[in-house]
């Protein structure tokens, strides 16, 4: 199979007109690290602008796993129009991984005799086969995967016990743990894709912002063969890094599959 940076032309008005894809996706809790146990507030929203809400984001696909993998319950969870948000009750020392994927997303692209332009559809794989008008054609399946990541961690960082599943774009926490980042030291961040180690990942990483900056200041790395990146930091505040790849099958139905990372942290002053 092959890898691309950039999407292809006939998928991306559908990718991008869903509410998750149009924007950045993210986390936003109310303390990354703390030394007493307390309740953490956290936002969940996409926007272009980060970390400015814009679009609530759902949080049926919201799971939290406390240091030992066990499931946390979200207390007090509201749905808004510009952000969703819950409470997590930090009490156990170690880290908490609070992570949203759910399952892929589909979309179909196809022609139709009639029609100057092509016709796009989203929802799951059954559904769209079964909504194909017959004389359909060009007719292309695309899927999507994504996982939007945050970490908070009550007294010494910890790695989190892995979820089992190793599926899609994941960013794998060894050495640098993303609790204790500091401006004035590089960190490294290794990403797997169904795995294994992913080379020539595009990886981006902004800092808080960017809505008051005329230039973004979005920094752009590339994974080497053992899927890490070398990040050094402008300056101690919170980040967005974010990964993205395209994967074109060999044969089978799915044309193009897509997939997406978002990890917020927050980086301290030395």
């Amino acid at each position: 199979m092959t890898y691309s940076r950039t999407a292809a032309l006939f998928l991306t008005t559908a990718l991008l007109s869903t509410t998750g894809h149009a924007h950045k996706r993210w986390f936003m809790p109310t303390d990354f690290t703390l030394s007493d146990a307390e309740t953490v507030t956290v936002d969940f929203t996409a926007s272009n602008n980060i970390f400015y809400v814009d679009k609530g984001m759902p949080l049926a696909i919201v799971s939290v796993s406390n240091p030992d993998g066990a499931q946390v319950p979200l207390a007090n969870p509201a749905e808004g129009v510009r952000r969703s948000s819950f409470d997590v009750e930090v009490d156990a020392s170690g880290t908490y991984r609070i992570a949203a994927g759910g399952p892929p997303m589909y979309f179909v692209s196809y022609q139709l005799p009639d029609q100057p332009e092509p016709q796009r559809a989203r929802g799951s794989l059954d559904e769209l086969k079964a909504g194909l008008p017959e004389n359909a054609s060009s007719v292309e399946f695309a899927e999507s995967h994504s996982l939007i990541e945050t970490y908070v961690t009550l007294g010494a960082g910890t790695v989190p016990e892995p979820s089992g599943d190793s599926a899609g774009l994941q960013l794998q926490i060894g050495d640098y743990h993303p609790n204790e980042l500091y401006s004035d030291e590089a960190a490294q961040f290794s990403f797997t894709l169904n795995g294994e180690p992913v080379e020539g990942l595009a990886v981006s990483v902004q800092a808080d912002g960017s809505r008051y900056r005329d230039d973004p200041e979005e920094l752009q790395y590339e994974t080497d063969a053992s899927g890490t990146v070398t990040v050094t930091w402008p300056r101690a505040g919170r980040y967005l890094i974010e990964a993205e790849l395209q994967e074109t099958p060999n044969g089978g139905e799915i044309s193009e599959r897509y997939y997406s990372y978002y990890l917020t942290l927050e980086v301290l002053a030395p």
